[in-house]
């Protein structure tokens, strides 16, 4: 498990914690509660590493319903979520999304012969809880807030840190955005979740994947861009793993899958 997680700073209260895997869980900590952002994978125990950082009273917040955001929940007690990806969660924590995993993490060499598989397939969604509408926690002297992101999944949310003028928005929207999927919306109804979501007074953003870094608000305007600008007829057709049987197209005025460029990965059914 050391080797399997990576930390990132932030600040002096902000840690993004990275899997074997490739994907980010943000740990925020506050003077009385901690807060963690989405669960990982769920192969080895986070909530022991988490512990390494900070014992104090744990609320955790699922950004979405994608298994690589969801795989640890049944780590802790309760999980929130919007209601409108339950369904979604779970679905990515059936047997045959978690029999996926295990194949992933095998051919990645994070896990072998020793790894307890039985007892990872056995594990679901656990306990979720739908999120009340403009729901706030607050852990002392920093205040949470649960923004609707709808987009990559109709109920993605983002967290806004009010104090550290920070939202983190984990796949909600990044360089290259996965709108293709069968859960998410159109790019109009994208276009306009950015547009309503740059009214925040936020300076950064911390995204859900690649190394975990501060990003400025000035990237989202790039994102917006992109969207905005979507030529279909410049677009590639592309594929991912475990998603081949999407429509699935990519965009982009600069380098394809350049994390410093800004691209929109989407349906042309659903524009």
């Amino acid at each position: 498990m050391d080797n399997y997680f990576k930390t990132f700073q932030i600040n002096d209260h902000i840690y993004q914690i990275k899997d074997g895997m490739g994907v980010l869980t943000t740990l925020v900590i506050g003077k009385n509660k901690a807060l963690l952002i989405d669960t990982g994978y769920g192969l080895f125990n986070l909530k022991k590493y988490i512990y390494t950082i900070t014992q104090l009273p744990l609320i955790v917040v699922a950004s979405h319903g994608h298994m690589d955001h969801t795989g640890g929940n049944y780590l802790f007690n309760q999980v929130y979520i919007d209601e409108k990806d339950i369904a979604l969660c779970k679905i990515h924590n059936s047997l045959l999304w978690r029999k996926r995993e295990i194949t992933n993490a095998i051919n990645l060499h994070l896990i072998d012969s020793t790894f307890d598989k039985d007892t990872f397939l056995k594990q679901r969604e656990g306990n979720l809880i739908p999120l009340k509408p403009n729901q706030t926690f607050d852990l002392g002297n920093i205040t949470a807030h649960i923004i609707p992101m709808e987009g990559h999944t109709l109920g993605s949310v983002g967290i806004y840190l009010k104090e550290d003028k920070i939202l983190v928005v984990t796949d909600a929207t990044c360089p290259f955005i996965w709108l293709f999927l069968k859960e998410s919306t159109t790019v109009s109804t994208y276009i306009q979740m950015l547009e309503r979501t740059l009214n925040l007074d936020f300076k950064g953003i911390l995204l859900g994947h690649g190394n975990g870094k501060l990003l400025p608000r000035s990237r989202v305007y790039e994102f917006l861009e992109v969207a905005k600008n979507l030529n279909v007829k410049e677009a590639v057709k592309v594929s991912f793993h475990d998603f081949e049987e999407n429509n699935s197209y990519c965009y982009t005025k600069g380098t394809m899958y350049n994390q410093d460029d800004a691209g929109i990965i989407f349906d042309p059914n659903k524009l």
